[in-house]
């Protein structure tokens, strides 16, 4: 048995059935199977059809356990809509799924696991990702509403750890990220509301608002010697990931004076910060050795 997709922009690559028992009897089909990648030969899910050729009505049954990408398998290898998005994956995927069909009419569902799944992309590497994504559509991918994954590290440039991030897929090629926040140099870093696309060819927009970063702390992340900084920082650091990795475009940095409540700034355009210079603000200085010849 081979199972492939129809249409002329494939989402899945095509995959072998093994075992495959099919039965007719009373009007009605019943199969079972097990599909596996043709080449790698891993198993990908075992699934159940029923169809009613009385009714034109029937279904499918997809279970998937302990499917697990690394070395032998990658998402490229089940599916082209991966490419340029995740790389280098390693983690076990848990779930299950539902296609339905009568008449002209087909409907799907599911729900798939995965926890501790490392990866590159686009944005840097990431570490200790968990979700459970909540499939409203599984052949179109789409997820509704206030789906929620956890992130333990990932490095843009600067690692960032124990991150939440709540999204919905909106189809395969976009998805709309409803916001993310993360511990950040003794303050917070929040990713705004934007729509993500998921081609690879396409540049992604995310801007991310910092809310009560402490200077020092922010130092000794960057690890840079010789450097002191005291003060709080608010902010906007737009940024553009694309095939060049990623880069801050039109970013602002505002420090905090005495008194000063945060800034949950939305904008960088126009805008002006008013400082007082009888309030300090913070301090940045060199405190390594200088000499005649270094100065």
């Amino acid at each position: 048995l081979r199972v492939a997709d129809t249409q002329a922009d494939r989402r899945f690559n095509p995959l072998a059935g093994e075992q495959v028992r099919l039965t007719l009897a009373d009007n009605r089909i019943e199969a079972t199977g097990v599909l596996v990648h043709p080449e790698r030969k891993a198993k990908v899910a075992d699934v159940v059809i029923r169809h009613d050729l009385s009714r034109g009505a029937g279904r499918a049954d997809l279970t998937v356990k302990d499917l697990r990408f690394g070395n032998a398998l990658q998402p490229d290898d089940l599916t082209p809509l991966s490419l340029g998005v995740v790389a280098n994956v390693a983690g076990v995927v848990n779930g299950a799924g539902q296609i339905r069909w009568t008449g002209d009419k087909v409907t799907s569902d599911g729900t798939f696991s995965t926890e501790n799944m490392a990866f590159a992309a686009a944005f840097g590497p990431v570490a200790g990702l968990s979700t459970t994504i909540r499939f409203t559509d599984l052949l179109g991918l789409r997820a509704e509403p206030g789906q929620v994954v956890t992130v333990e590290s990932v490095n843009p440039g600067i690692e960032v750890r124990d991150g939440t991030i709540r999204y919905q897929l909106l189809s395969s090629e976009v998805a709309e990220i409803e916001g993310g926040r993360w511990p950040f140099s003794g303050g917070m870093l929040e990713l705004m509301p934007a729509p993500l696309a998921l081609d690879s060819r396409q540049p992604r927009n995310l801007t991310f608002r910092v809310v009560g970063l402490d200077a020092g702390a922010f130092i000794n992340t960057l690890e840079l010697e010789n450097i002191s900084a005291t003060g709080t920082f608010d902010g906007l650091l737009p940024m553009v990931f694309d095939k060049d990795g990623g880069r801050i475009v039109g970013g602002l940095l505002v420090a905090r004076q005495e008194g000063d409540e945060p800034r949950y700034l939305t904008s960088t355009q126009g805008l002006t910060i008013p400082c007082d210079p009888e309030r300090r603000a913070g301090r940045l200085s060199y405190v390594g050795e200088v000499s005649n010849a270094q100065l």
